[in-house]
C-alpha cells in the first residue's frame, strides 16, 4: 500500500507540472483551483494513511520526514509560514480579501508540492523521476512553442506581434504556452544552463554509455537556445550570461571541453533565430522543419567533431579546434546583435516604466513597511498612487511584490527560503547553482513569480539536487556498513530504536498539520471553483433572470469575487445593485471599479451627496482613468439638471459645483506633461467630451440664483 501511494505521489507531481504547463504557468488563480482540489485530495488521503499506518518502523519515518539538514527545514516550512502570513491578514482586514485567499492557496500548494518532492529525493531511484518530470517540463514548454513556429502545433498566443520597437526589435516574439515572452526566456535559459552544466560531468566518462548519454544531453542545446533568443528578453539573455559567467567561474577548466562541444549549436541557434525572426515567427511548416533539422544535425555534429580534435592529443588539431569553436561563439553572437541591435543598444522604454514602478511601489511600501498589506496590493493600489498614466497592474519586481503584500516580515520568510536552497544546492550539487541563479536574478526585475510553474520547477530544481546528496550518503552509509557491520552503523546513525508510540508521537503532530493545510485549502479552492464556474456560466447565459440567479449563487460560494458582483449590479435595479457593490466593497476597500460603480448608482438612485462623494473617491482612486472620470462628470451633470428640473435648485447647485471641483483637478492634471519622458500607456488626457460636460456644469451652476 505504501509502495502504491508512493508511485501515484509521484505520478500526481509530474500531472501537476504538466497541467502547469497547459494552463499559463498557473498565472491566474483560477486555473489553479481544480489541481489544487485534486492534489490537495491526494494529499489529505494520503496523510489520513500515514497517520493510520504509524506502526511503520522508525526508520522510514525518519526517512520520510526527518534526517533532513536546518537549510531543508526552513526551505520546507517556509512556504507554510508565508501561507500563516497571508491567514493573518485574511483575519486582520486587507486591501483585498480575493487577492489575500488566493496567495493563501498558491503558497500552500507550493509548500505540499515541496514536501512531496523532497519526499521523492529521498526514496530509491527519486533522483530519476525528478530528472524526468524537468527534462519533460522542458521539453513540452520548448517543443510546443517552436512547433508554433512552423505552424505545426497552433497555439493561439504563443507569439507575441507588435509594431513597437521598445518592445520588440523584430516584431513577433515566442511567448509559448506560458503567453508571456520574458518568463518563457528565463525558462528557456535555466533549461539550457541545466544542460550546459550537466556536460561538464558527462564529458568525463569515456566509456561507450558515457559518449551516448553525451550525445543526448547536446540534444536539446540547440532548441533550448533557440527559444530563449526567440523570446527576446533582454533580462533573460542578461541573467543568462551572467549565470552562465558565475558557474564558469565555479567549475572553471572543466567546463573549458563542454563549451567547445556547445559551440556549434549555439550558433546554429543564432542562425534559426536570424532566419526565424525575419519572417515574424511564420515559416511554411515542410521547408521550416526541414531547414531546422538540418541545422541541427549540422551543428552536433559539427560540436562533435571540435571535440575530437580537441581531444586528439596534438597541438596543432587541438588549437584548430578551439580556433574553430570561438569563430563559431563569435558569428553567432554577432547574428543575434545584428538582429536584435535596436533592442539591445536602444529603446528602454520598459526599463523607464519599471523605473517609474518601482518609485511609486516604494512609496507604497511605506504606508506599510512591517507587515504589507495583504495579497495583490500593487494591483489593487497602484492605480491611486501611479506617478505617470503608465500601464501596470504587475510591480514587475516578485522582491518588491512581496514587501507590499507582506512588508519586511515576510520578505525575510522569503530571502530564508532563497537562502536555504541555495545553500541545499551548494551542499548536495553545485552544477544547478547557476539555473537557480537564473530563477533568483530574473524575478527581482519581473513577473515570474506570478507563475505558479516558476515556483514548482523552482522546488523541483532543489529537490533534484538533494537527491544527488542522497545517493550519495546512501552509498557512503553501504561503505561503513560493509566495512564495520550493519547493527554498528544503525547504532552511529540512529540510537536506540523507539517503541511505536515514541514514532507515533513524533510524527503525528506533523501529519495532523500536513492534514489541516491540505483539507483547509482544498475547501476553499472547492469554492473559489464552484464561484468560477457559476460566473463563467452566467457570462454566457442569455436569459437575463436566469444570469442573476447564477451570479447570486456565484457571490454566496465566493463572496469576495468583485467581477462577479460588477456584473450582478449591472442587472439588478439600482437600490438592490447599491447593496450588491456595498457588499463586495467590504471585501476590497478601494477597489476603483467599485468605486465608480457605486457612483453611477448613486446617479441613478438620485443620491447627490453618495453621487458626489463616491465621484471623488473614484477620481482619487484611479486618477488616470480619462474614460470614467468623464462618464461621472456625465453622470453628475445630469443628476444635477434632473434636480434642478424638479424644483430643488440649491441641490442642483451643490452637486454642479462639486463636479466642477473635480472637473477642473481632472484638466489640471491632464495639462502637466512633467516633461516629454513621462508615459502616457493609458491615453490619459482631457477627452472632448469632458470638455463639454465642464463648459455645461459651468453653465448651470451660474444660471442657478444662490440663496439666501
Amino acid at each position: 500500500m505504501k509502495r502504491w501511494v508512493q508511485r501515484v505521489g509521484e505520478a500526481a507531481l509530474i500531472a501537476v507540472l504538466l497541467v502547469s504547463c497547459l494552463k499559463s504557468g498557473f498565472y491566474f488563480t483560477a486555473d489553479l483551483y481544480p489541481v489544487w482540489i485534486g492534489y490537495g485530495l491526494f494529499c489529505f488521503f494520503a496523510g489520513v494513511l500515514a497517520l493510520l499506518l504509524c506502526s511503520f518502523p522508525h526508520k522510514e519515518w525518519e526517512a520520510a520526514l526527518g534526517a533532513r539538514s536546518f537549510p531543508e527545514v526552513v526551505l520546507l516550512i517556509s512556504p507554510f509560514l508565508l501561507m500563516t502570513v497571508y491567514a493573518i491578514h485574511w483575519l486582520l482586514g486587507p486591501l483585498s480579501v480575493q487577492g489575500t485567499v488566493n496567495q493563501l492557496l498558491r503558497w500552500g500548494f507550493y509548500g505540499l508540492f515541496a514536501v512531496s518532492a523532497f519526499a521523492v529525493a529521498r526514496r530509491q531511484g527519486g533522483r530519476a523521476i525528478l530528472a524526468a518530470a524537468w527534462h519533460t517540463v522542458g521539453a513540452l514548454l520548448c517543443g510546443s512553442a517552436l512547433l508554433a513556429v512552423y505552424g505545426v502545433f497552433p497555439l493561439p498566443y504563443a507569439i507575441a506581434h507588435t509594431s513597437n520597437p521598445g518592445i520588440s526589435a523584430t516584431g513577433a516574439r515566442l511567448a509559448g504556452l506560458l503567453e508571456y515572452p520574458n518568463t518563457f526566456g528565463m525558462l528557456m535559459a535555466a533549461f539550457l544552463l541545466e544542460r550546459l552544466f550537466a556536460l561538464s560531468a558527462l564529458f568525463r566518462r569515456d566509456s561507450e554509455a558515457g559518449r551516448a548519454r553525451l550525445l543526448r544531453a547536446t540534444l536539446p542545446l540547440l532548441p533550448y537556445t533557440a527559444a530563449l533568443l526567440l523570446s527576446e528578453s533582454r533580462g533573460a539573455w542578461l541573467v543568462a550570461g551572467v549565470a552562465l559567467a558565475a558557474g564558469l567561474a565555479m567549475e572553471r577548466r572543466r567546463m573549458l571541453a563542454p563549451l567547445l562541444l556547445a559551440a556549434a549549436p549555439l550558433a546554429g541557434a543564432a542562425l534559426l533565430y536570424r532566419h526565424l525572426a525575419a519572417a515574424l515567427l511564420a515559416v511554411q511548416p515542410v521547408p521550416g522543419l526541414f531547414a531546422l533539422a538540418g541545422v541541427w544535425a549540422g551543428s552536433m555534429l559539427a560540436g562533435l567533431g571540435l571535440c575530437r580534435l580537441a581531444r586528439s592529443g596534438a597541438a596543432p588539431l587541438c588549437r584548430l579546434a578551439w580556433v574553430a569553436g570561438g569563430v563559431l561563439a563569435g558569428v553567432g553572437a554577432s547574428m543575434v546583435f545584428l538582429t536584435a541591435q535596436e533592442r539591445i543598444v536602444r529603446n528602454f522604454g520598459t526599463v523607464s516604466a519599471r523605473g517609474a514602478i518601482y518609485r511609486d511601489a516604494w512609496r507604497l511600501f511605506e504606508h506599510a513597511p512591517w507587515f504589507g498589506q495583504g495579497g495583490e496590493t500593487w494591483r489593487l493600489s497602484y492605480r491611486a498612487v501611479q506617478s505617470n498614466p503608465y500601464v501596470g497592474s504587475q510591480v514587475h519586481s516578485g522582491y518588491l511584490d512581496m514587501l507590499l503584500n507582506t512588508g519586511m516580515i515576510g520578505t525575510v520568510l522569503l530571502l530564508l527560503l532563497l537562502g536555504s536552497a541555495g545553500w541545499v544546492l551548494f551542499r548536495s550539487h553545485r552544477g544547478l547553482l547557476p539555473v537557480f541563479g537564473v530563477f533568483v536574478l530574473h524575478s527581482s526585475a519581473d513577473i515570474d513569480w506570478s507563475f505558479g510553474l516558476v515556483w514548482l520547477l523552482l522546488f523541483l530544481l532543489v529537490a533534484w539536487g538533494v537527491s544527488y546528496g542522497t545517493a550519495g550518503a546512501e552509498r557512503n552509509a553501504a561503505d561503513a556498513a560493509n566495512e564495520s557491520g550493519q547493527a554498528l552503523v544503525k547504532r552511529r546513525r540512529f540510537g536506540r530504536k523507539p517503541g511505536l508510540g515514541q514514532a507515533a508521537v513524533g510524527t503525528a503532530p506533523l501529519l495532523l498539520l500536513w492534514l489541516g493545510i491540505s483539507g483547509v485549502s482544498v475547501v476553499l479552492a472547492f469554492r473559489g471553483e464552484v464561484g468560477y464556474r457559476l460566473h463563467q456560466e452566467a457570462t454566457y447565459e442569455p436569459s437575463r433572470a436566469k444570469a442573476v440567479i447564477l451570479l447570486r449563487s456565484s457571490l454566496r460560494w465566493n463572496p469576495a469575487d468583485t467581477g462577479t458582483a460588477l456584473d450582478l449590479a449591472r442587472l439588478l435595479k439600482a437600490r438592490e445593485a447599491k447593496s450588491v457593490l456595498e457588499d463586495s466593497l467590504s471585501y476590497t476597500p478601494g477597489h476603483p471599479g467599485l468605486i465608480f460603480a457605486l457612483a453611477d448608482n448613486a446617479v441613478k438612485r438620485g443620491d447627490t451627496a453618495a453621487a458626489a462623494y463616491w465621484a471623488k473617491a473614484g477620481f482619487s482612486s484611479d486618477k488616470y482613468n480619462a474614460g470614467e472620470q468623464t462618464r461621472s462628470l456625465e453622470g453628475l451633470f445630469r443628476l444635477a439638471k434632473s434636480k434642478l428640473s424638479s424644483g430643488n435648485a440649491q441641490e442642483a447647485r451643490r452637486i454642479a459645483q462639486a463636479a466642477l471641483v473635480l472637473y477642473h483637478d481632472y484638466a489640471a492634471l491632464a495639462a502637466d506633461r512633467r516633461g516629454s519622458l513621462q508615459r502616457n500607456d493609458r491615453d490619459f488626457r482631457l477627452t472632448r467630451e469632458a470638455k463639454e460636460w465642464g463648459s455645461q456644469l459651468s453653465q448651470l451652476e451660474q444660471s442657478i440664483p444662490v440663496s439666501h
